[in-house]
């Protein structure tokens, strides 16, 4: 945001306040960022990061497209890089934001299984609670098991909410459900908090099965939960993750070494 201020400074002579700021400035940015050769998702959380701003100042105004990007397979993070996604979103303070990245981080659902739950989908109690996944991938339905703070942060989030989708647009105080399209908007805004700019919302996923398979939880289990229709599929995800911790293991030796 910093940056956007500085080049709108610099470009049109005046202080930055929202109600200056117009498409035409939003899409020149967009090209100067571009023309500096900065990457598409360093241009796209920049883009996210305005749009925020303007959000905050009452300003809802279209901003350019995406710029396409062309990632490598999601891989989940490990428990280093969860710490600063995790602190990003407390310190935001968002109950909805709070919520939608402990469910995610902990349960493995698929962003469209995300957008589509309803409370009546919850089951919450003192010691134990589960969601059911109606709309899974292929129509396959499944209930996953919510842990303590995955039902803390929804409880919070819910405050006595009884009906309706689980996650509602414009931070949580909306009327309307919260699209895919939006879910992956708000994992952008963190991982441009977070510093995590390579981050795939699918890594969520990737991350909750990195956990599992680091508590030893059976291969059963474990394609029981992330709704797989094979356990090859299960194998493959595993072995991609175990392959992976091993890479990184012999990078730390090799460090170590040299």
């Amino acid at each position: 945001m910093l940056s956007f201020a500085e080049w709108f400074e610099s470009t049109n002579g005046e202080v930055i306040i929202s109600e200056r700021v117009t498409p035409t400035d939003l899409r020149e940015y967009k090209s100067y960022l571009l023309n500096m050769k900065r990457s598409p998702s360093t241009v796209n959380l920049s883009l996210v990061a305005i749009a925020n701003w303007l959000d905050f100042n009452g300003r809802n105004m279209p901003m350019p497209s995406n710029v396409e990007e062309v990632r490598s397979a999601p891989q989940g993070l490990d428990r280093l890089s969860q710490r600063p996604l995790t602190r990003a979103v407390e310190r935001e303070s968002v109950p909805r934001d709070i919520a939608l990245i402990t469910l995610m981080l902990n349960t493995g659902l698929r962003i469209s299984e995300v957008a589509a739950l309803d409370i009546e989908d919850l089951t919450i109690g003192d010691r134990s609670g589960s969601l059911k996944v109606r709309m899974g991938k292929g129509g396959k339905f499944r209930t996953v098991p919510l842990n303590s703070d995955t039902r803390k942060a929804l409880c919070a989030y819910l405050n006595g909410r009884t009906k309706g989708p689980i996650f509602l647009s414009q931070r949580g105080k909306g009327t309307g459900r919260l699209t895919s399209s939006g879910i992956r908007q708000v994992i952008d805004q963190y991982a441009y908090l977070a510093k995590l700019p390579d981050l795939h919302p699918h890594a969520l996923r990737h991350t909750f099965a990195r956990n599992l398979f680091k508590a030893d939880e059976g291969l059963e289990m474990v394609a029981e939960i992330l709704g797989h229709k094979s356990l090859n599929t299960t194998r493959s995800t595993l072995s991609r993750l175990s392959r992976i911790r091993r890479t990184q293991w012999r990078s730390c030796l090799l460090a170590i070494k040299t």
